[in-house]
């Protein structure tokens, strides 16, 4: 599990970056669907860290 939580948190901060990204090419929708995706990537990350 610790494995797939790592996994999961690389991109979570892969998507914050991406986020940032599409934000300034003024892509506002997808912005908000990079957001969306990389905030539950690193809420799973970190909850399949802290169980295993």
């Amino acid at each position: 599990m610790r494995g797939l939580a790592l996994l999961l948190m690389l991109a979570g901060a892969a998507g914050v970056v991406a986020t940032f990204v599409l934000a300034v090419s003024g892509d506002t929708p997808g912005a908000t669907r990079a957001a969306g995706a990389s905030c539950s990537a690193l809420i799973l990350g970190m909850i399949l860290h802290r169980r295993g």
